[in-house]
């Protein structure tokens, strides 16, 4: 195979997966995983990524786990409590039971432009990660809804007050390839002019 043909395959085959096996991405993997992240264009090499990786049953990852199950339970539109508190219990022990999880921040920069370009660059970086993942047999749930709204996150992962949280990345080796659902997308041409 070709290697434009390996990186098409990639590209089209890659999911956002959130089940993994108990197998540990061991902290050789996740670094060199890291460091694909790192070759993402970006203006003025501003580099404004910034990684904080969180091992299983790290202080730091229970304490979120305890944050995400209360913020669910308090902002949740749901008035049955039994219902809340079931989807409360089933984020919190994804959370504590995924091999590795990594929150991506983008540094603020010297102008609302520069900090748009740092969070573009970012995201960039996060799907750098998530293809180079993806050929090792990982996968990468990138989740930028409750992991990243909980109270006092900043603090906790060190990430500067002033920086954007551009997600929560669940990662570890993917246990059944075969069961991932194919996905099409609409036609380029018919998101594309051409002028």
């Amino acid at each position: 195979m070709k290697n434009n043909e390996i990186i098409e395959k990639i590209i089209k085959e890659r999911r956002n997966v959130r089940t993994f096996s108990n197998k540990k991405v061991s902290k050789k993997i996740a670094s060199k995983i890291i460091e694909m992240g790192i070759w993402a264009p970006n203006h003025r090499m501003t580099e404004p990524w910034r990684f904080t990786v969180l091992q299983k049953n790290s202080e730091k990852r229970l304490l979120i786990s305890k944050k995400i199950e209360k913020y669910i339970k308090k902002n949740s539109n749901n008035s049955n409590s039994q219902t809340v508190q079931k989807i409360a219990d089933k984020a919190k022990a994804e959370f504590e039971s995924c091999p590795l999880i990594i929150y991506v921040s983008s540094l603020a920069g010297k102008s609302e432009e520069e900090t748009l370009e740092n969070y573009s660059s970012t995201s960039i970086a996060i799907q750098n990660m998530s293809l180079y993942a993806w050929s090792l047999g990982i996968g990468i749930g990138w989740s930028t809804g409750k992991p990243i709204k909980v109270k006092g996150l900043k603090k906790i992962i060190e990430a500067p007050n002033s920086s954007i949280i551009a997600g929560c990345l669940y990662m570890g080796y993917i246990e059944k390839k075969s069961v991932i659902i194919k996905k099409s997308r609409t036609n380029h041409l018919k998101k594309t002019i051409w002028n």
